[in-house]
Formats: C-alpha cells, structure tokens, sequence
C-alpha cells in the first residue's frame, strides 16, 4: 500500500500530524499497536489527572466540615475509581478514532517496524510504502538496574493496581514521582520517595521545589535523598528494600526515575536513522531525521516531553511539508504544571538561570494561607514568585504553588509570552478576594 504520509504511533502529536494532514487531502495512514491517544490519554496526563482530583477529596472532606457540611458515611473505593478511569479512556479512545476516520486517515491496529528507508512491515505483515514517515511512537518508563527491580511496579501500572496499597516506596525525584507521591499520600497509603540527588524537581526554580517539598513533609509524605536501593526482595506479597544499609518493607514500589524513547520495535538499525546514547531519534529544527523522507516529534526525539509539545512540533511538522520557507518551533516559555499536593506550575526562567542570563534581577515572594482554609485545621499555603529583569522591567519568570496551579498560571503565560513588564502586572486590577489577585500585587522583593 503506498501513502502521502504514514505516522506511526497514535500518540497527541501523531494524531494531530495525520488529521491535519489528511484534512489537507493527503492520503494518510497511522499505525498503533496499542489504544489510540498514546501516554497521555492512556497511562499518563489524563488518567493521573483524574486521580489527583480524587486524592484532593482527602483535604475537601476538612474543608467541609469547617464550613458546616456533615461528612458521616464518607468513604472512598479504589476499584470504582479504576473501572470509571477506564470508562472515560475508552470513550477518549473513540474519539480519537472518530476524528481520524473524519479526517479521511486510515489506521492500523498493528505495530509497525521498519524494512528499510522507504518502506514499513506492520505485524499483520502488510508492507506500507510512503513518500513521507512520521515517527512519533513516544517513550517508557526506565526500569532501574538493582536486584530484583524487575518485580516492581512503574507508572504504567499503577493505574490499575488490583488493591490499594498500605504502604509504598516511590523510587525518582522528577515530576512522575513527585505527583504520584501525592496521588496515593492523599488516597491514604504511607508514602515515601527515595531520591538519588538531594534534591525533587531539579531544573525548577529551587525555593519553589523547597517549599513544595516542605509542604508534601506536612501532608505526611518521607523523604530519602541521597538514596539508591542496592536490592529489592518479593517474598509473601511484601518487598524488602535495601537502603543504605538499611532494610524498609514496602506492599508496593514502584519506579519512577524517567522515561525514555520508546523505539525498541521500529527496528531503526534498518535504516540510515541516527539515535542519540539514549535511543532518542536525533532530528533537525524541522523534525527531519538523517533519513531524508523520515521525520520524528514528541517524547521520542526527547526534547520537551508534554503533550501540548509534540501537538505543536506536529503543526508545524505539517506546516513545513507544504512550503519551502520552513518555520521552526521555539522551545520558550512553555508553562508546565505539576500535580502534586499542593498543584505547582511554572513558566518561565527560574531565579538561577535569570541569575545567569540577565546582569540584575527583581524578585518579588509571597506566601499565605487561602481563603478557603483559614475555618479548617488544614495549614496549607500557597507560595508566588515573580522573577523581573531590572533593566527593561519585563517580567521573566513565574512560580506558583496552591489550589489549581495550572488553570492560574495558563492565564499568565500570555501576559510572559508577550513580554508583558512589572507595571503592567501592577496597574492591573486584581479579582478580590482570590488568590491569583497576589500575581498583580507584589511589592515584597527578596
């Protein structure tokens, strides 16, 4: 069969790439071995979304009962939890199909690999010729070289554990880690994170991270750093792990300590496709690979892993094919969020690198107790950061920690993106009483 354009993987940027690309009238196929919707959909963004919005519960039931509400008869069921998680990835699953069908894309339920240069073997063993191919396959968990590691559990599959646990051992320090400590913490399992550095979260902005961890230390979450398993036992449904010298017993331990490009079926040695040490498809500015009509976004070419990322690199993947003056994407102030317990989100320089970048900056702090805590037991704060380079006023960075993160900082992103300066944060008018108003109120510098 010969296509315009074949993409293998039906991941957020592949799906795009394909309908974009067969509502331009190309004629398109896609390939996935697995369900449509990649990491995201199915194992990653939006089902540990929906589980940090169930292990929030935990702090609301507090909050209730300090504004009136009786709470008698409260409960939470882990099973129901996973079966209406899997309901909504289903319906997910359809609709990401449907808006292939209706671009006129046709797609494989096959894992697809490589014969050569030109031409694609699916598993079925149809062979697929195209004068263009899209890789966009995404990436997998990193399972650690330790004894006895190939018993636990990573993000795959803990989704979908068959109980809650009592107590389980979290191994990372990146983002995974940090939000699924949060996610079982608030479902009431005994969390603890080992971490090799000493420090979670590094390439944030450093006070950030302290005061997120110091406020995940409140919720009963334990910290290990500077800690590396030497060995992990399984015996009567419990894992015995050595730490430092020290054994800690654990129901669950799961792993977290990055992923990585996921091109181990694409038999890529097949092809004049170079990799990087660690398996990532090395590409140009334009997504070209070092094989000229082969082309790679997202988690695979590992550049900036998130979704709305290979949504764009796949927009202007498409875009490139149609025109001989070719754009490139800027890697430059994407926001990104964490969904920890507190929710933390960014965009922007951090205080060390606009320290390294710019000769002088301003940094304004503030940190305080919400609204919506101060009748409750619950001392949790929300912590803003604003970086401001001194010269030209334009604000570069910032940082927030509290209640929906994400949903304030998106807004901010444009007025940072634009090049917006301090003055014209502090002649806006803020919504009272809300926490964001702070964001246009800062006068304490650092």
């Amino acid at each position: 069969m010969n296509f315009d354009l074949f993409v293998i993987g039906g991941g957020s940027g592949g799906v795009r790439a394909a309908r974009l690309a067969g509502s331009k009238g190309l004629k398109v196929g896609l390939a996935e071995g697995w369900d449509l919707g990649g990491t995201c959909v199915n194992r990653g963004c939006i089902p540990k979304k929906l589980y940090s919005y169930s292990s929030h519960f935990n702090d609301e039931v507090e909050i209730m009962k300090s504004f009136g509400w009786s709470t008698n008869g409260v409960s939470f069921n882990w099973t129901s939890l996973v079966e209406n998680k899997n309901k909504e990835l289903k319906r997910l699953n359809n609709i990401y199909k449907n808006l292939l069908s209706n671009a006129g894309v046709e797609v494989f339920p096959e894992w697809a690999s490589f014969k050569n240069n030109n031409t694609i073997e699916l598993s079925n063993g149809l062979n697929i010729n195209a004068k263009n191919i899209l890789i966009s396959v995404g990436g997998e968990p990193v399972i650690p070289e330790i004894k006895g590691s190939n018993s636990i559990i990573t993000s795959d599959e803990a989704f979908d554990l068959k109980k809650l646990p009592k107590n389980i051992l979290i191994m990372g320090g990146g983002y995974i880690a940090v939000e699924f400590a949060s996610i079982f913490n608030g479902l009431g399992v005994d969390t603890t994170i080992c971490i090799r550095s000493n420090t979670i979260l590094r390439g944030f902005d450093e006070q950030t991270v302290l005061f997120l961890k110091d406020e995940m230390e409140k919720k009963g979450i334990k910290f290990l750093f500077e800690s590396t398993p030497k060995e992990i036992t399984k015996k009567n449904e419990i894992y015995s792990v050595d730490i430092n010298n020290k054994e800690y017993n654990f129901e669950v331990v799961m792993a977290a300590i990055g992923r990585k490009s996921n091109t181990k079926k694409l038999k890529l040695e097949k092809t004049d496709i170079k990799t990087n040490e660690n398996g990532s498809i090395i590409v140009n500015d334009y997504f070209e690979t070092s094989s000229k009509n082969i082309f790679a976004i997202g988690d695979v070419i590992d550049r900036v892993q998130l979704t709305p990322v290979a949504i764009n690199e796949a927009v202007y993947f498409i875009k490139n094919l149609e025109q001989t003056n070719k754009d490139v994407f800027k890697y430059k102030n994407i926001p990104t969020a964490i969904f920890s317990n507190p929710n933390m989100a960014t965009v922007g320089l951090s205080e060390e690198l606009a320290r390294k970048k710019y000769e002088t900056i301003d940094v304004y702090v503030s940190e305080f107790k919400p609204l919506k805590f101060t009748l409750s037991n619950i001392n949790e704060r929300v912590f803003i950061k604003l970086i401001v380079e001194k010269t030209s006023d334009r604000v570069v960075g910032l940082h927030y920690i509290g209640n929906d993160a994400a949903e304030i900082v998106q807004g901010f992103s444009v007025a940072i993106v634009s090049g917006l300066k301090k003055s014209d944060f502090d002649r806006t008018v803020g919504i009272h009483p809300s926490s964001a108003e702070e964001i246009v109120t800062l006068k304490q510098k650092l």
